[in-house]
C-alpha cells in the first residue's frame, strides 16, 4: 500500500508549526514550493521582529512527503529552481 503524500496545505501546516516553535512567527508567505520526489522544497518570507524594528527575512524548508518531517530549515536562505 503506497503512503499519501503530504499535500500543499499539510506542508503549509507544518511550517507553520515549526515557525512558532523555532522563531514564534506565525504569518509568512510562501514564495516557492516544489514537491521534488518524496520532499517538499520552500523558499519562504516573513517579518522579524528586533525591538520595535519589522524586517523582512527568508528561509528554505525541505520536508519529508511521507512523513512530514522538517530535513532542513535555513533562515536567510532561499530555494532557486
Amino acid at each position: 500500500m503506497a503512503s499519501e503524500k503530504l499535500s500543499f496545505e499539510g506542508m503549509k501546516k507544518r511550517i507553520r508549526e515549526h515557525l512558532k516553535m523555532a522563531l514564534n512567527i506565525e504569518e509568512f508567505s510562501i514564495n516557492s514550493a516544489k514537491q521534488d520526489s518524496d520532499v517538499w522544497k520552500v523558499s519562504i518570507e516573513f517579518k522579524e521582529k528586533t525591538g520595535a524594528i519589522e524586517s523582512p527575512a527568508t528561509a528554505l524548508f525541505i520536508i519529508d512527503a511521507i512523513t512530514g518531517e522538517v530535513k532542513e530549515f535555513k533562515k536567510g536562505y532561499a530555494w532557486t529552481f
